[in-house]
């Protein structure tokens, strides 16, 4: 049996392989959710998630609050961006786009204690343009100069929360990653579809897009952690390639065109011996090899609904090779089975890797606000009985 450990030294030894006392996991669900589980456990304040947030991770039993991609959410941090905000009736979107000049609207569904706000990316600044030679080299690395990278700020605007009271933590991982996402800030320059479009039928665009995309990635986030690489420790990124059925594009355009970014990127990140996560949904074996090949340490968020995602396959291909974040499905198993079915699941995450690390257990991602409280805590209750 494993000497009892702290919950960064829990994290640490699954992500390296090594034994644990017990499987590390998170929570992660969106913000009506957690609001309803702080009322749940009687905190006051509910709809303060900031100040909540540890209490209800230890009322759960899980051991971090994540996002999407980080493994600790309130203490992700950033360069201080100093350019100029949006203009109504855009507003400032979760993945900080906005300070690249994509334009992102507000949008809602939903009703009461299940409704849900989000961001939606829209009106496209590249949209109109045609040819590679339309855009302007360096258009993106010129708004390094939009940023002080001398302040790395709490993204959350959170002062209790400074960097520099996190260093040394025994329970919470220092995380950075902001602006990482190649793919996905393509999008969002272009338009979803358009830049799928120039992918199929118009890739000098696309290269250039991603070539001037990766550039401004790599020197962010080498000003980022020149200045504050001894303190990170975790790097968690974004980039939704793959769908419910997998690969949204040839994989033979991701290697030829992402990949070599991506190897550089890892290669910068992993130099200051910092943790890399590469967060994709759907169904991307078709990537994931590469991905590994390339030195990623945690695949994150296991999206266990999509073609050929379930956790025994996971296990079968990559359960020896990466660190997985996630793995407890949020589109079918959390918001419709019932907590014997969420435990029995528990259960096989359990079997299949023991103690011997490779696992950090979560939803697959923010779960949603419509899930049955005691699904949530049927989850975390299981994986924590001896």
């Amino acid at each position: 049996m494993a000497k009892k450990m702290t919950k960064k030294e829990r994290a640490l030894a699954a992500i390296k392989f090594k034994t644990v006392d017990k499987i590390p996991s998170s929570y992660r669900g969106l913000p009506n959710l957690s609001v309803r589980l702080n009322r749940y456990f009687g905190f006051e304040e509910p709809e303060n998630l900031l100040k909540n947030y540890k209490r209800l991770i230890d009322a759960l039993g899980a051991d971090f609050y994540a996002s999407g991609s980080k493994i600790c959410k309130f203490t992700t941090y950033t360069a201080r961006y100093t350019g100029p905000e949006p203009q109504k009736p855009y507003i400032k979107d979760h993945a900080n786009y906005y300070q690249l000049g994509a334009n992102s609207l507000f949008g809602e569904g939903g009703k009461g204690e299940t409704s849900m706000d989000y961001d939606v990316v829209a009106d496209p600044p590249l949209s109109n343009l045609e040819k590679a030679s339309d855009l302007k080299d360096g258009f993106l690395t010129e708004r390094l100069s939009l940023f002080n990278f001398r302040y790395f700020d709490n993204k959350y605007g959170s002062n209790d929360l400074n960097y520099e009271k996190i260093i040394g933590s025994s329970d919470e991982f220092i995380c950075t990653g902001n602006l990482a996402h190649l793919f996905m800030i393509c999008w969002a320059l272009r338009g979803y579809e358009q830049f799928l479009m120039d992918i199929a039928f118009n890739i000098k665009f696309a290269q250039k897009l991603i070539n001037e995309v990766a550039a401004f990635t790599i020197e962010y986030t080498k000003k980022e952690l020149q200045d504050y690489g001894n303190a990170v420790e975790y790097f968690g990124t974004a980039d939704d390639v793959a769908g419910q059925y997998g690969m949204l594009f040839s994989p033979d355009i991701f290697k030829k065109y992402f990949l070599p970014h991506y190897k550089e990127l890892i290669s910068i990140v992993k130099s200051h011996n910092v943790i890399f996560s590469w967060h994709c949904c759907g169904s991307v074996h078709k990537v994931m090899p590469m991905m590994i090949d390339a030195g990623i340490d945690v695949f994150d968020v296991v999206q266990t609904s999509a073609k050929d995602m379930e956790l025994d396959n996971i296990y079968r291909l990559y359960g020896r090779d990466v660190c997985i974040h996630g793995g407890m499905d949020v589109q079918n198993l959390l918001v419709f089975k019932t907590p014997l079915e969420i435990r029995q699941e528990v259960k096989k995450v359990k079997d299949l890797w023991g103690n011997r690390g490779g696992v950090i257990l979560a939803p697959s991602h923010e779960a949603l606000p419509e899930t049955p409280i005691e699904n949530i805590i049927s989850l975390y209750k299981e994986l924590n009985k001896l």
